[in-house]
Parts: C-alpha cells; sequence; structure tokens
C-alpha cells in the first residue's frame, strides 16, 4: 500500500471532536461530504506525503474481534455501511479524547480511497486541524447532520496543513493491516496513554518495525551515542566507530552485540551503548539492514566541527580529498586538510 498513485477519494466524512468545551462536544455528520477536486487533491497529497514519511510506522491489529477492526472490516465488505462505520470510529476516538484535555480537540476525517497501482480499497484515518484551509459547513439535510468542508476564499489547501495523526487501513491481510503516521509516539512498547491514544486506545494495534525503521533507528542511535560520548572515546575511536557504523548497514545483516564486540573494547562503555539502542527503541539484537535506505543514507558524509562549520559531501570522495589528522596539539585541537581547486562561498 506504499507508493500510491493517481488516489481517487470514493467516499469522505468529516466529523468535529471538541473536547475543549464544557462539557465535551461532537458533530457527527450523518451524510458524505462531496469531494471536489480541491478535497479530492488535498487528501490524496496527505495520503501520498504520509505514507513516504519516514516516520510512518506499520501496524497490525491486537485483536481479532478489536472495535475499530471489526468497523473497517465492515466497511470494506459493503460500502454502504461507510457512513455507520466512520460515526462509529469517531465515537470510539472521542472516548479517551473526553478523559483529558491534554488531547487537543480536531476534525477527524474518514475517507475511502483507490490508487491505480494497487488492487482494492484502503480507509484513511485523519485526526487534524482544518479550521486554516478550510470551513465547515453544518447543515440540516432532510432531518440529518451533514457537516462538509469547503476551500476558503483566497486560500488554497495544502498538503502542509498541520495533520496531527493519521492511519490507512488495508484489507485483511496476512501481514500488517496498516500505516499508521504519528509523531508524538515514544516508544512502540508504551502503554496506552495521552502520547499514543490514537493507536494503542483507539485503532487498539501494535506498532511493528520495518527493516527500514531498524537501520534507520540504528545508524541514528549510534551516531547519538558517540556524540555524547566523544570525550571518553577519543577521536581515533569515535572516527572508528562512525566509520564501522557506516559500513555494517550495507552489509547482509547486523548484529549488534558482535559490532559493540568487536568496535567497543570497554566493557562498560559497550553495556552502555546497547542499552542506549534499546531504551530508544530498537529493541531487535540482529536484523538484515534496507539496502536501499542505507545507500541513500551512506551517499554523502559530513561532518561538525567547532564554530558550527559543517564540511559535507560525495563520500566516493571524501577520502581523497579531506583527511584527518587525529593527533591533537597543544590546545587539544586536530587537524583537518581538505585538497580542492577552488574555494567558493555558498550563498542561501
Amino acid at each position: 500500500m506504499r507508493n500510491p498513485q493517481d488516489i481517487r477519494i470514493q467516499k469522505l466524512v468529516v466529523h468535529i471532536l471538541n473536547n475543549q468545551t464544557e462539557p465535551p462536544t461532537m458533530v457527527i455528520s450523518q451524510e458524505e461530504s462531496d469531494v471536489i477536486a480541491e478535497i479530492n487533491d488535498f487528501f490524496a497529497s496527505h495520503i501520498e506525503n504520509s505514507l513516504a514519511d519516514d516516520n510512518a510506522k506499520i501496524a497490525k491489529f491486537s485483536r481479532d474481534r478489536g472495535s475499530a477492526r471489526e468497523l473497517c472490516r465492515e466497511a470494506f465488505e459493503n460500502n454502504r455501511r461507510f457512513l455507520r462505520s466512520s460515526s462509529q470510529l469517531a465515537e470510539l476516538l472521542f472516548a479517551p479524547m473526553r478523559q483529558t484535555r491534554a488531547i487537543s480537540a480536531g476534525d477527524m476525517v474518514v475517507c475511502l480511497y483507490t490508487a491505480s497501482n494497487l488492487a482494492g480499497q484502503f480507509i484513511g484515518i485523519f485526526k487534524m486541524d482544518l479550521s486554516e484551509a478550510f470551513t465547515h459547513d453544518i447543515q440540516d439535510h432532510n432531518g440529518r447532520v451533514r457537516v462538509s468542508i469547503k476551500p476558503q476564499n483566497n486560500v488554497l489547501p495544502s498538503p502542509k496543513q498541520r495533520l496531527q495523526k493519521c492511519a490507512f487501513i488495508r484489507p485483511p491481510s496476512r501481514d500488517y493491516d496498516m500505516v499508521i503516521l504519528d509523531n508524538q509516539i515514544a516508544h512502540l512498547s508504551d502503554s496506552p496513554g495521552v502520547a499514543n491514544f490514537f493507536s494503542r486506545t483507539f485503532l487498539d494495534c501494535e506498532l511493528w518495525q520495518t527493516e527500514r525503521d531498524k537501520t534507520r533507528l540504528f545508524r541514528k542511535l549510534t551516531t547519538k551515542w558517540i556524540d555524547e560520548h566523544y570525550e571518553v572515546l577519543g577521536a581515533d575511536q569515535a572516527r572508528t566507530l562512525y566509520d564501522g557504523a557506516r559500513q555494517v548497514i550495507l552489509s547482509d545483516s547486523v548484529n549488534v552485540r558482535d559490532f559493540g564486540r568487536v568496535l567497543v573494547p570497554d566493557r562498560r562503555l559497550r553495556e552502555d551503548y546497547e542499552r542506549y539502542l534499546q531504551d530508544g527503541g530498537l529493541h531487535d539484537r540482529q536484523f538484515v539492514p534496507d539496502r536501499a535506505y542505507a545507500e541513500q543514507a551512506t551517499r554523502k558524509r559530513k561532518f561538525r566541527a567547532d564554530g558550527d562549520i559543517l564540511v559535507s559531501g560525495d563520500a566516493d570522495h571524501f577520502a581523497e580529498l579531506v583527511t584527518v589528522d587525529t593527533t591533537p596539539d597543544a590546545q587539544n585541537r586536530i587537524t583537518v586538510t581538505i585538497k580542492t581547486t577552488r574555494w567558493t562561498e555558498q550563498t542561501r
């Protein structure tokens, strides 16, 4: 379901969830909203961008008969149930929102969409603030409440509109059930609470880590750990670790314990390093790195020096042009030499 093309929003409904009033109030739409071209393009852009985001995670419903799972299944099996299912999903989402104002108010948008390069239908669920580019139009339509959204005059809806949380659900599968983008999630193993009420309480799902997630986490956390322990490690060992982490994600397998055992000889430092990765969310001690991400992530090299000076360049030519003498001088400074035929200032 990643990389969808030519997205078409087939059905869309908007519910207003305001837990900041006393008492908390919901406006549940009993009619679908019209999907004009601007609305289709707006949500299609959000779907594309969210699914491509590095923070998007795959997940699987925790229980066979969970409420959210059953409502999505009903909508897939019979599109005529879509409106009813979306209303019940809104009530399910509003339940934890009623309990605390720490969860922000917002609009819940549920849509049914297709993509030209993917088989079947998908359900998109967004918790977001539509007020910057859209206005709500609440009407009594033949005795039924209808919530529609219309682009504001002179304001073009932007795919960069503030998006709080979203999930994209596919029909039942032996593999994962959905992709979730929720930047408030701290750790995959966190218990239900304000930070992850969307995934754990509302959707009742378990987040999984893809090989890309693991590769990205390993590289990011290893770099941060080296930076935080640079003075203890010393320039030579720090550089060895940087280079080692860079090379290992280009291999066929990463074993965290073996990596630490070879490159962090000090037992206490090694244990601290392994604990740092575990606490940072990398729970698997061994994984197969994502080749595409690894090649993209190692295409360039970047170093930061005193004075916030950055030196970066193509990895294939970096070693030819930049040499480092890690022997400290009297002021504990190392010497970096750049060989170049030009030295031009770059302006923003």
